[in-house]
């Protein structure tokens, strides 16, 4: 029997609840170190506090909102306990905070502790077991958490930024019967790659057709609600799920023959 190594045994004993606790701890005990400058007054304090007396008031995902326990109670976040289904809303609004303090409060005017930098760790160790990845959208000063999803990370990485992080979002918990949401979305990936799907490979063709044909019949790129009145809400919503991973698919297929042909081209080369 082969005997486990110390760090297979504890990654075995990863107890959920116990980290998320790990997790509240830091939040509320690491502290900022604040120099005093013209901006900031010297001090230190936990990071949501720092945050809040410093930025709160021009993040600009606040809305209406007058402080961050604001936030919490409108987004349903109660860290005096905890629930499994709150796990991503919650690290959504650390990741938040901690992202304004990254972006606006650097050295020298602000000092990370050693608690803080175990703060980001603990919370990336998390996200890696729950199989989810920070999609960060810095023009709106807003961190969302979505699964990871390989596909969609690969054809991301060769897309246009705004067309990335429409890939990326498409899988965002909250908008899950959001069918307005997702049709714009899917029509903004869909027109990046709107050349690419008329031009199939050889061998998947019926792929990129049945993509067109989703895109025309679906209310995506025309104004067809009356094609697809007697679909329901549901199924429209399952379609516009299928749709999303066959774009991705059809993208791929065309990034992988490329890579393909190099390969082909590199080994010729090698037998001369």
């Amino acid at each position: 029997m082969t005997r486990k190594n110390i760090f297979e045994l504890i990654d075995e004993k990863y107890d959920l609840k116990e980290e998320i606790g790990k997790i509240d701890f830091l939040f509320s005990s690491a502290l900022l170190v604040i120099n005093n400058n013209i901006t900031f007054q010297q001090g230190q304090g936990n990071v949501e506090a720092v945050v809040q007396d410093s930025l709160f008031y021009n993040w600009k995902q606040r809305g209406s909102c007058l402080s961050f326990e604001e936030v919490r109670r409108k987004s349903g976040i109660d860290l005096s306990k905890f629930e499994h289904e709150d796990i991503i809303v919650r690290l959504e609004y650390y990741l938040n905070v901690i992202n304004l303090a990254n972006t606006k409060l650097t050295y020298p005017s602000c000092q990370k502790t050693q608690q803080f930098i175990m703060l980001e760790k603990n919370i990336e160790i998390l996200l890696d077991h729950l199989n989810y990845e920070c999609l960060n959208i810095k023009e709106e000063e807003k961190i969302l958490l979505v699964p990871k999803n390989p596909a969609a990370t690969s054809v991301a990485e060769i897309s246009t930024k705004d067309t990335a992080t429409a890939i990326l979002m498409y899988n965002h918990s909250s908008l899950k019967g959001d069918l307005n949401q997702k049709q714009s979305l899917l029509l903004k990936i869909y027109l990046e790659y709107e050349k690419l799907l008329k031009k199939p490979i050889d061998g998947f063709s019926e792929f990129f057709d049945k993509t067109r044909g989703l895109v025309n019949k679906l209310n995506i790129k025309h104004n067809n609600k009356k094609e697809i009145s007697d679909i329901d809400n549901v199924q429209l919503e399952e379609w516009y799920d299928e749709l999303y991973q066959l774009l991705l698919f059809c993208v791929l297929i065309k990034d992988n023959v490329e890579r393909k042909n190099k390969a082909e081209t590199f080994l010729k080369n090698l037998k001369r």
